[in-house]
């Protein structure tokens, strides 16, 4: 950040000198610094209201036009106040002779040309930086949501849930029982839905919500009647909304992991889903018992880079321990 502001005071100081020497005549460097201290804060104002406020504002969403309309008329206000001050200086300086005036500054149409190539030049060099920085900070968070991605799927496809499956789908087939077909159902498609749909960036909340009843009933089995799960989902349309993958799944997995170290204590869940204003705020709630061992929240740095490669400072994570309860709240707008 120090070194941006070091660039920006470098960049003025040469134009200010570009500045003082076309407006230098007869060797007055007085005169010349003196209007060029006039002029150069048109160019400054013209310059970062571009870069950090059209730009953004305008281009960048795609409304071309009106970035181009507003710098039509910036140009024109610009162009408006560089006469005015060559109106001063024809009064006061050159006492109302042209052939007194600075060379520099009788010719408004080449003075303002310096002016905007100026600005223009400033333009281009810090969008240039601006685009650099976004790519790189783009190329980590890609980076660092692939790592997250694998993770994931190595706690989540970890060899216990796997195995704790499988012996419990071992016992269910010795028995013949009914529930055997059902859970090797929801198991592939818990499996098939993680494999296929991690790489993206969003998926329908009908589908988290679908494929996390999938993964509570695979882990239904392991926690047999300890389990108690209390569901509210308030939502006009989870077809319409969405939100990124597995994010659902990590925190329920979190609420097992929490919990899950105490085999004979009952294990309270409780996860909601309301739609308000825009929002979408999403928040899972589990006992457990605290402890110097208590496990970390596995996941949930996973989604915090999710969140936050997807939608930047727009959304908001609050976690909170308290009487033994673990809860974890996001709100994220609705897509």
């Amino acid at each position: 950040m120090k070194q941006s502001y070091y660039y920006h005071i470098i960049f003025w100081l040469l134009a200010f000198v570009l500045c003082a020497f076309l407006l230098k005549y007869d060797n007055n460097w007085t005169e010349a610094l003196l209007l060029a201290s006039i002029y150069l804060p048109i160019t400054i104002a013209s310059a970062y209201l571009i870069s950090n406020y059209l730009i953004p504002k305008f281009l960048l969403k795609g409304k071309r036009r009106k970035f181009i309309l507003y710098v039509i008329y910036l140009i024109i206000a610009a162009v408006y106040v560089s006469i005015l001050i060559n109106t001063v200086v024809l009064i006061m300086i050159a006492d109302y002779q042209f052939e007194l005036m600075p060379p520099g500054s009788r010719d408004i149409a080449i003075l303002n040309t310096v002016l905007f190539l100026i600005i223009f030049l400033f333009v281009a060099i810090t969008s240039i930086e601006k685009w650099r920085a976004t790519e790189n900070e783009k190329n980590e968070a890609i980076k660092n949501m692939a790592e997250a991605e694998l993770r994931f799927l190595k706690s989540q496809l970890n060899p216990h849930f796997l195995f704790n499956t499988m012996n419990n789908l071992y016992a269910l087939s010795l028995k013949k029982s009914d529930k055997a077909p059902e859970l090797i159902l929801r198991l592939s498609a818990l499996l098939e839905y993680i494999l296929e749909n991690s790489k993206k960036e969003l998926i329908k909340l009908s589908d988290e919500i679908s494929t996390l009843e999938d993964y509570i009933y695979v882990e239904s089995f392991r926690f047999g009647d300890r389990l108690d799960i209390e569901k509210d989902i308030q939502v006009q349309n989870d077809e319409l909304i969405k939100i990124p993958p597995l994010i659902l799944i990590t925190l329920m997995e979190n609420c097992f992991k929490h919990a899950g170290k105490n085999n004979t204590e009952k294990l309270s869940i409780i996860y909601s889903l309301h739609e308000t204003d825009d929002k979408l705020k999403i928040s899972f709630s589990n006992n457990f018992r605290e402890s110097k061992h208590n496990p970390k929240a596995i996941g949930l740095k996973n989604i915090e880079s999710q969140l936050s490669y997807i939608y930047k400072d727009n959304y908001q994570l609050i976690k909170t321990v308290e009487n033994g309860t673990f809860k974890i709240e996001i709100i994220i707008p609705v897509a």
